[in-house]
């Protein structure tokens, strides 16, 4: 459902990207991923997608949000940067869940998580080469006894099927080994890991035209990729 970012409640710092953490009119506090950066449009198009992809096969990850920001955010008391970001990011952009009480997630917690859970995390992030979890920035946070993984920006082939330019697996599946719930292929056991046609049909119809900004992409040649590797 789509919804208009009302207010900023606070911004982070820990990437360029500048996220922010806005209130939305239906309630809602979402950490936003702005369009208007580098690789906005299809850095949002790319975690929309992989997070209901994660999310329908039993992956514990915040929900995403469609978020309208609008000029009315913009305020000249505000850091010159965020406004900048305000003024490149207006119509929809990608909202992810803000969830209250968390820690970042440390090998201390490996033996907390139960093992078919890890499992279908690894095998998720093999299979769309999300290269971006490893044991220095594992990207999972922790909430009471609850994991949530967040950050799905560089799932690989989700941005392949985006583009249309390929990357070697030759180079990408080492990156893999730095997961912190590696396991060699033999031992991953993948009949857990479903997603109906239904389901991701409805994900890729969901996903806004506006983040397609390549007319060579479609979302025909998203469900075919996607299904491709499913088919796997």
């Amino acid at each position: 459902m789509l919804s208009v970012a009302k207010s900023i409640l606070a911004d982070f710092r820990t990437g360029s990207s500048l996220p922010v953490l806005v209130k939305t009119a239906n309630g809602k506090k979402c950490v936003i991923k702005w369009k208007g950066t580098g690789e906005g449009t299809l850095s949002n198009a790319v975690e929309w997608m992989a997070l209901h992809l994660a999310r329908a096969t039993g992956i514990p990850a915040p929900s995403p949000h469609l978020v309208t920001i609008t000029t009315d955010l913009f305020d000249k008391t505000r850091d010159p940067d965020i406004n900048d970001l305000i003024m490149r990011s207006l119509g929809t952009n990608l909202g992810i869940e803000f969830i209250e009480g968390t820690i970042p997630f440390g090998a201390q917690h490996t033996s907390t998580i139960d093992s078919t859970l890890r499992n279908i995390i690894y095998l998720f992030d093999v299979l769309f080469l999300n290269i971006d979890r490893t044991d220095h920035n594992p990207n999972m946070l922790i909430q009471g006894n609850r994991l949530y993984c967040i950050d799905f920006a560089a799932t690989m082939s989700v941005k392949m099927f985006m583009t249309g330019v390929s990357y070697s697996d030759a180079t990408l599946l080492p990156l893999i080994r730095r997961h912190p719930f590696y396991l060699p292929m033999e031992l991953v056991d993948t009949k857990e890991f479903v997603i109906h046609t239904r389901i991701l049909k409805e994900i890729i119809r969901t996903l806004p035209n506006e983040w397609l900004t390549d007319p060579a992409v479609n979302k025909e040649n998203l469900l075919a990729g996607v299904t491709t590797i499913l088919a796997e």
